[in-house]
């Protein structure tokens, strides 16, 4: 008989009421309910190949399930179980560590944080996929607003994912909220100067240098099935840039702003040749 594995996601909620062990009912709902998606995209990926699915239900290859809550604290718990596919083909052996490399990877990268995975497994698909966890955090990014319900109304100062008998994973905060509570994307398209340093050909997806900045922004291309020539010229500033040719260009993109109206990312129409 094939072996399955299961393995458990305990969040824990810290400060304020919650550590009362009491939470505002329609808070906890939402909060819970960005817990459920959150679980379910990251789980789906990671028994999928990297397979990122929109307003997913349930992940294909394993199940989750909430577990009852701990007295004495305001804890839920997520069971989450492989199904014997997926332990077969990642191995009994390393697929409870893989994962935890890999959701941590995925939960940093969607609130900004910095995170240099441990496992060679998760170090592979940032490899071969540059931009693989900016594409999943911008999946991640409703659902993590809806989890952070309980800090955005003072019901808790903290919210913490973490592996029983292991360590806390990753915690929200403050911080984090004002990183994922984005408003919406700009309707009228902005021209930067810069170069593009990272380039998923097959998504859209990307990094680009921004000079009146200064910084590094991910970037999705809009309309990118049909927009060819911003496909062809993301690639050619990356090129260029990588055999010291500059690579530079002016940018017209849509910005996305958090709350704090920091640049988050840019939705890239075209890019223009500098003295065009």
């Amino acid at each position: 008989m094939k072996e399955t594995k299961s393995l458990e996601v305990v969040i824990r909620y810290d400060g304020s009421t919650a550590d009362a062990g009491h939470l505002n009912l329609y808070q906890a709902a939402e909060s819970l309910d960005g817990i459920a998606r959150v679980v379910n995209v990251v789980v789906h990926a990671f028994a999928n190949q990297g397979e990122i699915r929109e307003r997913l239900t349930a992940p294909e290859g394993a199940q989750t399930y909430l577990s009852a809550a701990k007295k004495g604290c305001f804890e839920e718990s997520v069971t989450v179980v492989f199904g014997a596919e997926v332990v077969e083909r990642i191995k009994p052996s390393v697929i409870v560590g893989n994962f935890w490399d890999f959701f941590t990877a995925s939960i940093s990268a969607a609130i900004g944080r910095d995170y240099d995975p441990n496992t060679p497994m998760v170090r592979k698909i940032s490899e071969k996929n540059e931009t693989f966890f900016e594409e999943i955090a911008e999946e991640l990014e409703n659902s993590l607003q809806r989890l952070h319900r309980p800090i955005k109304s003072q019901g808790a100062h903290t919210i913490t994912f973490s592996r029983p008998y292991v360590r806390d994973m990753v915690t929200l905060d403050r911080d984090s909220l004002d990183y994922v509570s984005i408003r919406e994307q700009e309707k009228d398209l902005t021209y930067w100067r810069g170069n593009v340093t990272k380039y998923n050909s097959l998504s859209g997806y990307g990094r680009v240098y921004l000079d009146e900045i200064g910084e590094t922004i991910p970037f999705k291309i809009d309309r990118f099935k049909e927009n060819v020539s911003a496909q062809r010229a993301a690639a050619a500033s990356m090129s260029e840039r990588v055999h010291e040719e500059a690579g530079k260009r002016r940018i017209g993109a849509y910005a996305v702003r958090n709350s704090s109206n920091t640049l988050k990312r840019l939705t890239i129409a075209e890019f223009k040749v500098e003295d065009e």
